[in-house]
């Protein structure tokens, strides 16, 4: 009778802790995390990325973004838009893309982007050097 007990409490044990290791959430971050690829960061996308660094006016800074996202897009065989992480600088508040504050005053802001496991950091002069950042890609 007691070695019926015993196994039916780690059966149930067994039950339990199958169940709790088996959250939904985790199983659905990790499909997520297998169905994304990581992003390629090439050396023609590592050249683009030096631009957006060196530029020194908002024009030239709008143009070396978009043409590193289009060597992004060459190195992916398709367009894709790299994880953005921006932050106040003088504060350090985090900033969603869309975030109206960011928009309207991007020097105040500095902007990570995570690509190929490296950070590619880097301050925005204006709006347009963040509005193909802030896109999201076609399907």
């Amino acid at each position: 009778m007691i070695r019926c007990r015993l196994h039916a409490c780690a059966g149930l044990a067994v039950l339990l802790l199958g169940a709790w290791g088996s959250d939904p959430a985790l199983g659905q971050a990790q499909a997520q995390a297998q169905a994304a690829p990581a992003l390629v960061l090439n050396a023609s996308a590592e050249a683009a990325w030096a631009e957006v660094r060196a530029a020194l006016t908002p024009p030239q800074q709008a143009l070396a973004v978009r043409r590193f996202m289009a060597a992004l897009a060459n190195a992916n065989g398709r367009p894709v838009v790299p994880p953005m992480d921006a932050r106040e600088i003088a504060s350090g508040r985090a900033a969603a893309a869309d975030d109206p504050a960011l928009l309207q005053r991007p020097q105040a802001y500095e902007a990570t982007l995570s690509v190929g496991g490296r950070f590619l950091t880097f301050r925005p002069l204006s709006r347009a050097s963040l509005e193909p950042l802030t896109r999201r890609s076609a399907p």
